[in-house]
């Protein structure tokens, strides 16, 4: 795999928050271990030595500006993540002309009111079967793209995100309790990423108002909530009415979610849609007690009891499994170590690239 040149197209990269830039870039650092020639084009972010997407109006400029870049770097696998379908376009022109697999990889969970115009959905139907392959992030996310949106896919592999540990050091733990205030209050929960989408804002407010219940018994209980999204300003609102503007803590974008996860008793993703968040497999890796509910492809990391707590989107059973795990620390224990065996030996991205560069 040496001489090939890989070009992974994202709308999110360096400088941006979420799931998908964490997932391609760990897919690029594991790739560059593998000796592979590997470029991004990203539209939102930051990093000279990568391609930046510019804004332009027309369909027609940005398809011709990609088919330049295609020209440029000579890939021989177009990867492409987000919603930049124009790339996409633009590959399957390319792979007309010069020999490339083309790849197209679904990251996030359709909110169910949210159909594609009958034409958009013909055009990105017609598109998705020029690529070799279509990949999801869970097994769940294929099945709800299929039923949401109406797509049919011939050349469906699922391609599980990886996650790679790193270190944290106490000046960066320190630093961050300070910015935020953060005293040695007991406990901490957290809350990685749920401010971007309605669902996983949703979920968040069932998180508040289960804190709510939480301080009765632990009345120092905080919520640690991170990334700057669409919804923060209304869950900041919610917040304040369920008198908990004191207790929840909006950090906006993080550099490293490794150091809140450091901090955390236990790791709450209340969401009611998801892909397979990498946030998850993040907290796994960090041997921390979970509590999630069911949503989207967490099931497929997450065994109830096992290596997490599933619970459903209830205020109330949500609160109750959260003092649970505070009450019986042996158990809390033993999930979080089963967590992070899980997440090294079947969420590693060394195993995750395995079955990708089969794909390429």
């Amino acid at each position: 795999m040496g001489t090939m040149r890989v070009l992974i197209t994202t709308t999110y990269w360096k400088g941006c928050a979420g799931g998908i830039r964490s997932y391609v870039e760990g897919l690029v650092e594991e790739l560059k271990k593998r000796d592979v020639d590997v470029k991004v084009a990203f539209k939102e972010g930051y990093d000279p030595e990568n391609y930046k997407i510019k804004n332009r109006k027309f369909i027609l400029t940005k398809l011709l500006s990609a088919f330049y870049l295609l020209l440029k770097f000579k890939p021989n696998v177009i990867h492409s993540h987000g919603g930049l379908y124009y790339y996409l376009l633009a590959g399957y022109f390319y792979k007309k002309f010069f020999r490339c697999k083309l790849i197209y990889t679904f990251h996030t969970e359709p909110e169910k009111d949210n159909k594609f115009p009958f034409l958009k959905r013909i055009a990105l139907q017609k598109l998705l079967e020029k690529c070799d392959y279509v990949t999801f992030v869970s097994k769940r996310l294929e099945a709800t793209v299929r039923e949401v949106w109406g797509l049919k896919f011939e050349n469906a592999v699922i391609t599980y995100a990886g996650v790679s540990v790193r270190d944290i050091s106490e000046e960066e733990i320190s630093a961050f309790k300070r910015k935020f205030k953060i005293k040695d209050q007991y406990p901490i929960l957290l809350a990685i990423g749920l401010t971007a989408l309605k669902y996983k804002a949703d979920g968040l407010k069932l998180l508040i108002k289960a804190l709510k219940k939480i301080k009765r018994t632990y009345p120092n209980a905080i919520l640690i909530a991170t990334r700057e999204g669409k919804y923060t300003s209304e869950l900041r609102d919610f917040a304040k009415r369920e008198g908990l503007e004191d207790a929840v803590i909006f950090t906006g974008d993080v550099d490293n979610p490794y150091v809140p996860l450091s901090l955390c008793d236990v790791y709450t993703h209340i969401s009611l849609g998801e892909g397979l968040p990498v946030a998850l497999l993040e907290a796994m890796s960090m041997g921390k007690p979970i509590i999630a509910t069911p949503a989207g492809g967490i099931p497929e990391a997450i065994e109830d009891g096992k290596n997490g707590l599933l619970v459903e989107p209830d205020e109330v059973k949500i609160a109750e499994k959260v003092i649970y795990l505070l009450e019986n620390k042996e158990i809390a224990e033993e999930i979080g170590l089963i967590a992070k065996k899980t997440a090294r030996d079947m969420f590693s991205w060394s195993v995750a690239v395995d079955s990708i560069s089969k794909l390429y």
